[in-house]
């Protein structure tokens, strides 16, 4: 994981976009083991919590992503699975103008 992270942030860095008036707001849930393997697989402990999405129970990450109506990358956030979807999107959301809901 730590061996990906410099060039994923480099390359969101490069990718990343002004807001244009209409943003899309999606959140995603990122699964690193199915429930029945949490148990056999310890390579996330420490890291990866077990959290609840519309899909049912998942153990692994939540990536929130604010794009532009061009498909432009405005803002990126990666949570652990227990976090609460309105405080990740109202942090990014921040740096916008206008309202959201």
């Amino acid at each position: 994981m730590q061996d990906i992270l410099v060039p994923l942030c480099s390359y969101l860095t490069h990718r990343q976009s002004r807001p244009t008036g209409i943003t899309f707001v999606d959140s995603s849930k990122i699964q690193v083991y199915h429930n029945l393997c949490i148990l056999r697989h310890q390579l996330f402990k420490d890291t990866v919590k077990q959290g609840k999405g519309t899909m049912g129970w998942f153990y692994g990450f939540k990536s929130y992503l604010i794009i532009n109506d061009q498909s432009g990358i405005i803002s990126i956030k990666v949570t652990t699975s227990n976090v609460d979807d309105r405080k990740p999107i109202s942090e990014t959301a921040e740096e916008l103008w206008g309202v959201y809901t």
